[in-house]
């Protein structure tokens, strides 16, 4: 009797480790994932995040901008996340127009983005999340069953957080594919040379990013962050065109740290980002902005709003998780507006022509008033703030 109470005491703990349930299991561990994780777990959820590299990349993927706002609103400067700010941008649309806008009251601050990573997964563990780290989600089967090699967990709320390649939506039968055009190609090079340091440099179209926009974001007056997006589909030697900004923009005077290839969506979003006890988040949902590729803000208020409500909705205090929907409506709104005015642009001309215009009225109105532009996208954000404090209640 006692060799068969053994027994079954090493077959239940072998069934609990090879399939464990938790309230909410993420998948991506990179802003929305984390955000995700840290909220759904402070409001009282079991969590689990799944996320395939054991460390996050570095350098990260990423141009590394963040509005000032956002990073105070998450307390990054608290916890020693150095950044520099941006007091002025210089636009050139194509070699033929060039406006300067000068930055009063709010800034884009270039952070350490690696570091903010590794911070965030750092709060999620200290509030009770299981980290897995290093391994792949190998398959979903709907509508809660996550399988790693030979281990399976349940969740309650599954939270699609995998970027780009939407996984988990994939396989709940969401409309994921993207057109070549709606994905954003881009390459980055980390470069050494002299810059000013308060200044954002962003060129338009021909000759260094055809249909797209280059970039220069310095992280001090040494190094920046120099690259470019464009849509797929065409045919083009990335380096070639990135070497040939890099020379323009330095005077042939560099060193390049490293350099990394990336892809974004600037696609649509997806409309329906809830489908049963499935949520999507961040670029996993298409959130980034399909003009510009930002898309660090929407991917930590979707993360962050995703984790609220699905903690509330494991508590019973919401009958499904469709609240998510709601309160993401105006930002997918937002985004699909941006999206349709993109799509319209089909020549070069379209496309000059439109950045022309923009720029012109934001050049106008920062000379005018500096601060009507900057409050209104202050005031957007705010907003989001305002939702996610509305959640922790």
């Amino acid at each position: 009797m006692q060799v068969l109470s053994e027994y079954k005491k090493k077959l239940y703990k072998h069934l609990i480790s090879f399939f464990t349930v938790f309230d909410v299991v993420i998948i991506g561990g990179n802003i929305s994932g984390s955000c995700a994780a840290i909220n759904a777990a402070k409001n009282g959820a079991d969590v689990v995040l799944i996320e395939r590299n054991k460390e996050m990349i570095n350098p990260p993927h990423c141009g590394e901008g963040i509005a000032d706002v956002t990073y105070d609103y998450l307390e990054f400067g608290k916890v020693g996340c150095k950044k520099n700010q941006i007091n002025n941008i210089k636009i050139n649309v194509s070699g033929l127009k060039e406006y300067n806008l000068k930055l009063k009251k709010h800034y884009i601050y270039i952070f350490d983005r690696n570091f903010a990573e590794k911070e965030l997964l750092k709060r999620a563990e200290k509030n009770g999340v299981e980290l897995i780290l290093g391994k792949r989600m190998s398959d979903f089967n709907p509508p809660d069953e996550v399988i790693l090699d030979r281990k399976k967990i349940k969740g309650k709320v599954i939270i699609d957080a995998s970027g780009i390649s939407c996984r988990v939506g994939q396989k709940i039968g969401l409309n994921t594919k993207l057109k070549p055009e709606d994905v954003g190609v881009c390459i980055q090079s980390r470069v050494k040379s002299n810059f000013s340091g308060d200044k954002i440099q962003l060129w338009f179209h021909k000759p260094y990013a055809p249909f797209g926009y280059a970039w220069v974001f310095p992280k001090n007056n040494n190094t920046a962050n120099i690259g470019f997006g464009i849509p797929g589909g065409l045919k083009l030697d990335l380096e070639e065109l990135l070497n040939n900004y890099i020379k323009f923009v330095t005077n042939n005077d560099y060193q390049i740290l490293n350099t990394f290839r990336s892809c974004v969506p600037s696609a649509h979003p997806i409309e329906k980002l809830v489908k049963n006890n499935v949520m999507i988040v961040g670029d996993a949902a298409r959130l980034s902005n399909p003009a510009t590729g930002a898309g660090f803000h929407n991917a930590f208020f979707s993360g962050s709003l995703a984790g609220l409500i699905a903690s509330k909705y494991v508590r019973g205090e919401f009958p499904s998780l469709n609240e998510y929907q709601v309160a993401m409506q105006k930002n997918i709104s937002r985004l699909i507006k941006f999206y349709h005015n993109k799509s319209m642009l089909k020549t070069e001309e379209d496309f000059i022509k439109a950045y022309k215009k923009a720029f012109s009225i934001l050049s106008i109105l920062n000379k005018i008033s500096p601060g009507i532009f900057q409050n209104h996208v202050v005031k957007i954000l705010n907003r989001d703030f305002n939702i996610l404090k509305k959640y922790m209640r």
